[in-house]
């Protein structure tokens, strides 16, 4: 990406976190960027992966964390900042994104509960997914998550996942579920531990990676490159999942190992 293209991403990713409150057009979109709106679509897609639109409902929803967690606003309150003028959208968007309700997600301080993914006994639906994680050299980080998810932004249920305590192998059973455009996102999340802290702590310090997962066919191993995990960017799409809780993988028994912690 030219250094052109790059600033004028750049400035449209800063207009849309300068107008979250706002009833933003992709028409305003590329006009800070400086583009015509037709050529802005295409080159903010290629950039980060995702649509204009879709890139700034993403983080409507990532500084609604932000605030739950860092203010006492009422939910109604952080909805409107962030540009929801109905409460029953916010929350409704909100939960579907995050896994939890925002009031959940606030009495939890970003961490989703432990519950047990289920896993299909139809064996010829699973697809087992093996590969590596690794950091950069000096980098600071608690626990690493890498998840599989239906689409490049990490929210919703994912179809598999696993905590890992130390940057290396790990294995993830995708079960019963269609696949074929799948997304390996990974990143660091903070430690659910009793020192009072929440999940959107250092948040600007945390590492992340991912890659498309095309073509994945049910009842195969697959094995995939190394997936670099390096320092978050203003290009990275935002993690929308509530980050999930305490233990890393190596605590886990082995038939909750590589399932999700999804929160009900």
């Amino acid at each position: 990406m030219s250094g052109h293209i790059e600033q004028a991403i750049m400035r449209a990713i800063e207009a849309m976190r300068d107008n979250l409150g706002e009833p933003l057009t992709l028409d305003d979109i590329a006009r800070a960027a400086r583009f015509s709106k037709y050529h802005f679509s295409r080159i903010f897609v290629n950039a980060t992966g995702v649509a204009p639109g879709r890139f700034l409902s993403a983080l409507r929803l990532e500084k609604a964390k932000e605030l739950l967690l860092t203010t006492d606003w009422h939910v109604v309150d952080i909805g409107t900042a962030v540009g929801y003028h109905s409460v029953g959208t916010f929350s409704t968007r909100f939960s579907r994104s995050v896994g939890l309700s925002p009031t959940n997600y606030r009495r939890f301080r970003g961490f989703a509960p432990r519950h047990p993914a289920a896993v299909s006994l139809h064996s010829s639906r699973r697809t087992t997914i093996q590969g590596t994680v690794s950091v950069p050299p000096g980098a600071e980080w608690t626990t690493l998550y890498i998840g599989v998810f239906p689409g490049p932004i990490p929210e919703g249920t994912p179809l598999a996942g696993t905590l890992l305590s130390r940057p290396g192998p790990y294995e993830l059973v995708v079960s019963g579920f269609d696949v074929d455009a799948a997304h390996l996102s990974a990143f660091s999340v903070p430690s659910a531990g009793m020192d009072g802290g929440h999940a959107m702590e250092h948040a600007g310090n945390w590492l992340t990676g991912g890659r498309p997962l095309d073509g994945l066919v049910p009842g195969t191993t697959v094995s995939v490159a190394d997936l670099p995990l390096r320092p978050r960017s203003e290009f990275d799409l935002p993690v929308l999942v509530a980050a999930p809780a305490d233990s890393p993988a190596s605590d886990w028994t082995p038939h909750q190992r590589g399932k999700y912690p999804c929160a009900r």
